[in-house]
């Protein structure tokens, strides 16, 4: 999609959230990849996710700079005789604590990345699943509104054959029932639909609009579903909330091998000119060492080698949450496509015919009320049930999406 298509876009989407109430009725058709770009764009958890990300790197570059240096200037005035110093102090960072200072660096810019990452994968998950049931709902307004048509039809049929005395007062109230009916489970399922779209609008506009938004046309395709994977493998190593815990755990081990060289810390070089009221100047040179001999910092090791083994603990928890869930996720989609094969198209079409059947049946009086209600039920049913296959099938197959770290290329 171009920057010019998702400018049109997003400008209809405001159109829509600002205009009267009667006119937020109707929606604006999106594909799934325009919806995730739109809410790519807006997003206000994606916009603070992108400032956390930012903060966390600046604070990582932050931590490899050099200490400033400190200037001060010194007056002694002792009568006749004064003394003026002009010092200049640096911090010395020793060699063998750049290595974990820029191993922490890295570490921490490395977490804030792939958080951002775990982020971007979750809220495009929910656009996702949002996107499938706006779906989903659509198709069961629309199996509703071909049921009640015709049975809406046969109805006003039905009260002048009953008031000509060709039909039975049974047969009218029972199909009076099937109408209302039918008609209280369209007007939940028209509510459902307005839920749906909206909440798919909130996730693309990402303001307070809330606009209604419906899924594109012949965008869940199922001969396009992956493939034979190894889920666990591919989950273990692209998971970015692995990435995560590795990240923290090699930020802590960084941590714990500067508190073991951290005795010496605060070790600073002063350097200046004197001036003397006698005439006499010169440069001079000094060193300030901590003496490690009342605090040796052994309590500080020992608790940053304890965050360090807890946070082994917890990467090696989180490996097994992932692996498990990739499991998952890969049964469920394994299940959902069983459904698929079982469900075939073949019901679907049959239940289409035997309600043209039993309609042409019941105009030329061979069939009742009862068995063409009978027919528009199984015909209803067919259609709710192939929807619901359907979208249980492509929500599997988003979930084993995120679970695996997202899909190999192509």
């Amino acid at each position: 999609m171009n920057t010019s298509s998702i400018l049109y876009t997003a400008a209809v989407l405001l159109a829509v959230g600002s205009a009267p109430l009667c006119a937020q009725e109707q929606s604006v058709s999106l594909s799934l990849q325009e919806a995730l770009e739109l809410s790519g764009r807006n997003s206000p958890e994606l916009r603070i996710a992108r400032s956390r990300l930012r903060s966390a790197l600046g604070y990582a570059r932050q931590g490899r700079a050099i200490p400033n240096p400190t200037a001060s200037v010194t007056n002694e005035d002792l009568g006749e005789y004064s003394e003026r110093y002009f010092n200049l102090s640096q911090r010395v960072d020793f060699v063998w604590e750049g290595g974990p200072r820029r191993r922490w660096a890295e570490a921490r810019a490395s977490e804030a990345r792939a958080a951002f990452q775990v982020d971007s994968a979750r809220i495009a998950l929910d656009v996702k699943r949002a996107y499938v049931d706006a779906w989903q709902q659509a198709r069961v307004v629309l199996a509703l509104h071909e049921v009640d048509g015709v049975v809406a039809e046969v109805l006003d049929d039905a009260r002048v054959r009953f008031a000509e005395g060709d039909l039975a007062g049974y047969d009218l109230r029972r199909l009076r029932v099937a109408r209302a009916s039918v008609g209280r489970r369209l007007i939940r399922a028209d509510v459902a639909l307005a839920g749906a779209e909206r909440r798919l609008g909130s996730l693309v506009a990402g303001d307070a609009s809330v606009p209604r938004v419906r899924p594109g046309a012949a965008v869940l395709d199922a001969t396009a579903l992956p493939f034979d994977l190894v889920a666990i493998d591919r989950a273990l190593a692209r998971r970015p909330e692995l990435a995560v815990a590795r990240s923290v755990t090699e930020a802590l081990d960084a941590e714990a091998s500067l508190a073991r060289t951290s005795m010496l810390a605060g070790t600073a070089v002063t350097g200046g000119f004197k001036h003397q009221s006698d005439g006499r100047a010169g440069l001079f040179l000094g060193v300030q060492l901590p003496i490690p001999v009342l605090d040796r910092r052994s309590a500080d090791v020992d608790a940053a080698t304890a965050e360090v083994d807890r946070s082994e603990s917890e990467l090696d928890l989180l490996r097994l949450v992932v692996a498990r869930e990739a499991s998952l996720a890969d049964s469920r989609l394994a299940g959902a496509r069983r459904q698929q094969a079982l469900l075939g198209d073949s019901g679907i079409e049959q239940a289409a015919q035997l309600l043209s059947i039993a309609r042409v049946a019941y105009d030329e009086g061979e069939v009742g009320i009862v068995e063409l209600v009978d027919a528009a039920d199984t015909f209803l049913e067919a259609r709710l049930l192939a929807s619901s296959v359907h979208a249980e099938l492509w929500i599997a197959f988003h979930e084993l999406e995120h679970a695996i770290g997202g899909l190999p290329r192509g």
